[in-house]
C-alpha cells in the first residue's frame, strides 16, 4: 500500500467515527452494564489504545468526582450518557481537572443537550479538517517520496500543539 493508500484507509476509518448526539441517546434509563455497553459501542473507534474505554469504577469515580451525577435508583439516564460521551472523547488527552471545568463552565451558559450536541459538533469538524490536511500532505509528501511515518509524526506535532493550547486556555479566567 502506497502513501495515499495508507493514508487513505487512516481517514475513513477517522471518519467513520458517530458520536451520538443528544436526539440519539436513549430516553429510557439505563442500568451501568446496559451503559457500559453502550459506551462501548459510541467509542468504538475513538479510544486509543485502552482495552476499555470505560469501566464500572470509572463511572463511580466520575460521579464521586463530580463529573457526572449519581444514578438514581442504580440507573443513568440521558443526561449520564451525555456526560460519558464528553468525558471518554476528552480524557484521551487531557486532564480530568479541564473536563471538569469545560463541563462546569459549559453548563452555565447551556443546557447538557447543547454541552453535548456542540462536543459532537466539534468533534465531527475537527475530524474532517483532520483527514483533509492528512490527505494534502499525503499528495505532497508522495512526490517527495516520503512515507506514512511523517504523517503521523506531523499529526502527533499538532495534537501536542492542541493539546497545550488546551490547557492554556483552561487556566484563562
Amino acid at each position: 500500500m502506497d502513501v495515499m493508500e495508507k493514508t487513505r484507509a487512516a481517514c475513513d476509518q477517522l471518519l467513520a467515527v458517530h458520536l451520538p448526539r443528544w436526539n440519539e441517546l436513549p430516553d429510557i434509563e439505563l442500568y451501568m452494564d446496559q451503559v457500559l455497553a453502550l459506551m462501548a459501542k459510541y467509542m468504538q473507534g475513538v479510544a486509543s489504545g485502552e482495552d476499555k474505554v470505560l469501566t464500572a469504577s470509572m463511572v463511580n469515580n466520575y460521579v464521586k468526582m463530580g463529573l457526572v451525577p449519581a444514578p438514581v435508583k442504580k440507573k443513568y439516564s440521558r443526561s449520564h450518557l451525555a456526560r460519558l460521551v464528553i468525558i471518554c472523547v476528552m480524557k484521551q488527552v487531557v486532564p480530568m481537572a479541564i473536563i471538569r471545568g469545560f463541563i462546569e463552565t459549559g453548563l452555565e451558559d447551556f443546557s447538557e443537550q447543547q454541552l453535548l450536541d456542540m462536543a459532537v459538533e466539534y468533534y465531527d469538524h475537527a475530524a474532517a479538517a483532520a483527514a483533509e490536511r492528512a490527505m494534502e500532505r499525503a499528495e505532497v509528501r508522495k512526490n517527495e517520496g516520503a512515507g506514512v511515518a511523517l504523517l503521523a509524526a506531523a499529526a502527533a506535532i499538532r495534537s501536542q500543539i492542541e493539546l497545550s493550547l488546551s490547557e492554556k486556555l483552561s487556566a484563562v479566567d
